[in-house]
């Protein structure tokens, strides 16, 4: 049966949920059409769900509402909370960060242990380590790492029930969809060599961009008698209306001059469609990103407030670097790789709280942490690559573009995609 055609006009109360789990969606009383859709499949069944829906549509929300129903049935079986574990896998780690420092806050009094693992862990002894732990956040390439070494990590292996995947169009990715593909296959076959009867392991996978959703769900599917729910909502569906603009300009030049000469167009796009809000604008590279700051310091002139100024002042302490620093004096702030994880953190913290305008970043921003803006601009369409230019797939311009548009403060939100005229 084909879940995305359901219909559900009426959206579904946060207050029919029991009560001692109505904290964790206390920003809202209702969920919305795509979490609205999904619940029955995600509360009344044991099926794995694929959800496909815009970024900035409460797509964790799917994942928080699996964890629950995860844990309503641990309790109605009887079954010891200790032996039985969730994994989310998530492609970035910044992603991963953000997961943990919410679900911490969110579930622990629930009973579910969380720990982060990524590549920035020095941990020694990983079986004894996650055995401790029920909710473990990590990345495909460490759950990787780890699941294969079967014997060391069966038992633990065993416990998963619950397989959160978030981004799931990463498996289109040439090299680290091979990746999350092994994972995911490795987790499937685990329930017909476990010699554990009562064994089942769930899917949920979610992403922004995927567009053959049906194949995914097929993938997830452990029993072809019990296929996979999937829902997908449409544009009209989202929940901030999204204003999209294509600007065509000519490249008289070489890529790198193109890509120069965009930067000195951005000051009156800023203006006219911005209305004083929040504004991300996406670059191609790291030089690109340091080079937009350096002009648009000079060019745009933000009014902060004293109230603004003092937070500036106030988490400008914990990082070094005094180019950052002054960046913040003019309300505008970058976000590269090249930065440490503290001042990445720090630039995140001023926007989201609205003491930083303008946010400078490279694409990788716009599948990281969720800092969504009233208006995003994607500054070229190609970035640099293994030493000549590619244009951004479907998936990347569709990611970054969803970052316009925040939920609880915009009805409306635009995007603006700067190409060349002839591609």
């Amino acid at each position: 049966m084909n879940s995305s055609t359901s219909s559900n006009n009426q959206l579904y109360s946060v207050n029919k949920l029991p009560e001692k789990y109505r904290h964790i969606f206390s920003n809202y009383t209702y969920f919305n059409k795509i979490q609205t859709k999904a619940i029955n499949a995600i509360f009344n069944t044991d099926k794995s769900v694929v959800v496909s829906s815009p970024t900035g549509s409460g797509k964790t929300v799917i994942f928080e509402l699996a964890i629950i129903h995860f844990l309503e049935t641990i309790g109605k079986l009887s079954n010891n909370l200790q032996n039985s574990k969730i994994i989310y896998v998530a492609p970035i780690k910044a992603l991963c960060s953000e997961r943990y420092e919410d679900w911490k806050n969110k579930f622990t009094i629930h009973g579910l242990k969380c720990i982060e693992i990524t590549g920035d862990n020095e941990v020694t002894d990983y079986v004894s380590l996650i055995s401790s732990y029920q909710l473990i956040i990590t990345t495909p390439e460490k759950w990787d790492s780890l699941t294969k070494k079967y014997k060391e990590f069966k038992y633990q292996i065993y416990m998963v029930k619950l397989f959160l995947i978030d981004e799931v169009h990463l498996i289109n990715d040439g090299i680290r969809g091979a990746i999350l593909e092994t994972v995911v296959s490795r987790m499937k076959i685990i329930p017909k060599i476990s010699k554990v009867n009562d064994f089942t392991l769930r899917f949920v996978a979610v992403s922004a961009t995927v567009t053959n959703i049906e194949d995914i769900a097929k993938w997830l599917t452990n029993d072809q008698n019990c296929p996979a729910h999937y829902f997908k909502s449409t544009e009209d569906e989202r929940p901030v209306k999204l204003q999209k603009i294509v600007l065509g300009y000519n490249c008289k030049t070489n890529n790198f001059k193109f890509d120069f000469d965009l930067t000195y167009k951005l000051k009156p796009l800023i203006r006219q469609y911005s209305n004083g809000r929040p504004t991300l604008i996406f670059c191609s590279t790291r030089k690109s990103v340091e080079f937009t700051c350096s002009i648009l310091v000079k060019e745009v002139t933000i009014s902060l407030s004293v109230d603004k100024q003092s937070y500036i002042n106030e988490l400008s302490k914990e990082i070094n670097n005094n180019k950052i620093k002054e960046m913040f004096k003019f309300g505008i702030g970058c976000h590269h790789s090249g930065m440490s994880i503290q001042e990445r953190s720090v630039v995140e913290r001023l926007f989201h709280i609205g003491c930083l305008n303008i946010l400078i970043a490279t694409s990788t921003l716009a599948m990281a942490v969720n800092l969504p803006a009233y208006l995003v601009i994607i500054k070229s369409t190609e970035y640099y690559s293994f030493n000549c230019y590619k244009e951004y797939n479907e998936c990347q311009v569709l990611q970054m573009v969803g970052r316009a548009g925040r939920p609880q403060l915009d009805s409306s939100a635009t995007a603006i995609i700067m190409t060349k005229i002839s591609m």
